[in-house]
């Protein structure tokens, strides 16, 4: 039997080839991926005691799960950032002392003091670390690396920020009697909003958060301090939402009652954006989406309150919560729902 072949349907490969090796790179076809905006829902796991932290992309779900007591210190990761962070997961404080004198300095009377959960770095024990003429500030802070964490002469380490470039923070250390002490080399990472430091096994670098353009928000325990209780209640430990603000993700609130024009979740839509303020702080999202009630022992999930988030790539997303618990109802399993707003 004779096979009847066409040319020109042989020929049609080769000549597509031929036009595509000579095809200009700006002159390609991109295919974007379908944009989804279906409500979907998420729940994360913190465990009962809230002792894991849980980064999340609203684009690609759970990123990364780090547990809160691994490190102590986070430093911007930016080469022109100054800030240090206290991990106040772990019911860190600490005291900057008028002293530039690691050897003899001074620790009697310390007035604790932690940092706000606004995440903004000068909201933080450590300040700006620079002094008005912009030279490192080499005043010793006395940290105290929490109560439930660490005990003895483990808990306590006096530090003294040596210097700060583009490249690297450096610093000094060691505890309170002089003994263990060090210095070390933090270096910057602009891949990443923050590096991670523990004064464990003498001082190291932790593995803490995926890049910064990985993770919009992560679930983690930290302290709000309430100002006007006394000095017993002031600081109080939570467990909420921080936003990642190093990579311009910021947030606004929903809250029925509290804003002129407020509409329930399924009615927001992108003509609405712009009739609400958006905050860069890190907390605005935070914990009181939840509350406790007392009578029965049991968290419930604050009715009418919501939340828009605008990331890095200005795409905006709304949020609100609808559990605290598994299906087994142990806590510490946050979930809830969001869709991103065309």
């Amino acid at each position: 039997m004779k096979i009847k072949v066409n040319i020109f349907f042989l020929l049609l490969p080769i000549a597509a080839l031929l036009f595509t090796s000579c095809e200009k790179d700006n002159d390609k076809v991109i295919v974007l991926p379908p944009i989804d905006t279906t409500l979907q829902s998420m729940q994360v796991n913190i465990g009962v005691n809230y002792d894991t932290v849980v980064f999340v992309s609203l684009t690609s779900g759970v990123i990364k799960s780090s547990a809160v007591k691994d490190y102590d210190l986070a430093f911007d990761a930016s080469p022109e950032s100054k800030h240090i962070y206290l991990n106040t997961g772990k019911y860190m404080f600490a005291w900057r002392t008028q002293c530039t004198d690691m050897i003899n300095t001074d620790t009697t009377g310390l007035n604790w003091l932690t940092d706000s959960d606004n995440m903004l770095g000068d909201s933080t024990v450590f300040g700006s670390n620079t002094t008005s003429s912009g030279d490192v500030n080499q005043q010793i802070v006395i940290i105290d690396r929490g109560k439930f964490s660490h005990i003895g002469s483990d808990r306590y380490r006096k530090i003294q920020i040596v210097s700060i470039d583009s490249n690297a923070y450096t610093i000094r250390y060691s505890k309170l009697n002089n003994s263990d002490y060090h210095e070390f080399v933090i270096t910057k990472d602009n891949n990443y909003s923050q590096v991670y430091f523990s004064f464990n096994n003498g001082g190291q670098m932790v593995s803490f958060a995926p890049p910064k353009d990985q993770w919009d928000m992560m679930f983690t325990r930290y302290i709000h301090t309430y100002w006007d209780e006394p000095l017993q209640f002031r600081y109080y430990s939570v467990n909420g939402v921080l936003s990642n603000r190093w990579n311009n993700i910021t947030c606004a609130i929903l809250k029925k009652d509290s804003l002129p024009g407020y509409m329930p979740f399924e009615s927001f839509n992108h003509n609405d954006i712009s009739s609400y303020p958006f905050y860069s702080t890190g907390n605005i999202i935070g914990f009181e989406w939840k509350y406790f009630n007392f009578n029965d022992n049991k968290y419930y999930i604050t009715p009418d309150i919501y939340y828009i988030l605008k990331d890095k790539n200005d795409q905006y997303y709304k949020i609100k919560f609808y559990d605290f618990y598994n299906t087994s109802g142990e806590r510490g399993y946050p979930a809830f729902y969001y869709q991103r707003i065309l």
